[in-house]
């Protein structure tokens, strides 16, 4: 079983046994800093937790796209919010390409782990943010938490790490970043960079 394989197959329960903290959520989106009218790409959007939160912050001048490589999670999220500000995509977030309408802010709610080649993630998806934009790691847990989780479930998964703080603001600023943000404690794990002006865009 591979990692799309086993989100699809907790797709139907996942909003049973994933219940985030609300007031948790919205500390993260304080420090992201989310405003009226941007335009936010959710990686890793899953069965859509963000989205309600995201929408309230954005208003009706705002767009959402949420991406997830598990079509099951797509479609539950597709059922559950039927709002002309939100589109939902299936697929790798790295083979599709948004570079006509580049992005205000991308959120990385809950997926970092499961990224392949973790230290080139800000780079890449930094040719879909705009000069100034902001790239937003987090999760509403600790990290000590979300690396047991992990190390608990399925095999598809148990591999799936958060680094320290420290390693991915390594990455960030390796790709050329300011960090602007972050909460590294028992309640969430955040780290929110904006894009240099002097960030290379990705033209492939």
């Amino acid at each position: 079983m591979n990692r799309k394989e086993f989100f699809n197959a907790k797709a139907a329960q996942w909003d049973t046994h994933c219940c985030p903290d609300q007031d948790i959520i919205n500390q993260i989106l304080d420090l992201v800093d989310i405003q009226p009218g941007d335009r936010i790409l959710d990686v890793g959007t899953g069965t859509g937790v963000l989205i309600p939160f995201l929408l309230s912050r954005t208003g009706p001048s705002g767009e959402i796209v949420g991406v997830d490589i598990a079509d099951k999670m797509i479609e539950v999220a597709r059922q559950k919010y039927r709002d002309p500000h939100v589109d939902f995509l299936v697929g790798d977030i790295f083979q599709l390409n948004f570079s006509a309408a580049p992005f205000d802010v991308i959120m990385c709610y809950a997926v970092f782990p499961h990224f392949e080649e973790q230290k080139t993630v800000p780079e890449r998806l930094g040719a879909f943010l705009r000069p100034g934009g902001k790239l937003a790691v987090c999760h509403a847990m600790s990290r000590d938490k979300i690396n047991q989780v992990h190390q608990n479930a399925a095999s598809a998964v148990s591999g799936d790490y958060l680094p320290d703080a420290e390693t991915i603001k390594g990455f960030y600023l390796a790709a050329g970043y300011d960090m602007m943000g972050e909460a590294d404690n028992e309640k969430m794990f955040v780290l929110v960079g904006r894009k240099n002006t002097g960030t290379k865009d990705r033209t492939d």
